[in-house]
């Protein structure tokens, strides 16, 4: 179940899949919020690439990537 970031975020650290409509669905981790801002929250892939505040929707991981958000 997706789950949007405007109710909640991951723990520090914890292993997810995220979304932004712009790039789609990655896996990583959720790294945190710069400065606690939770507007400013910082989602990190596996690859390296972050989002900063951009990602609308987090998933509890999973092996198989889930179906995006409707």
């Amino acid at each position: 179940m997706w789950i949007s970031t405007e109710d909640r975020l991951p723990e520090k650290g914890e292993n997810c899949w995220y979304f932004y409509d712009k790039v789609g669905t990655w896996r990583g981790h959720f790294e945190g919020c710069y400065n606690g801002n939770k507007d400013m929250h910082i989602f990190v892939a596996a690859e390296g690439y972050f989002l900063t505040g951009d990602v609308t929707h987090w998933h509890p991981d999973q092996e198989e990537k889930p179906d995006e958000p409707v």
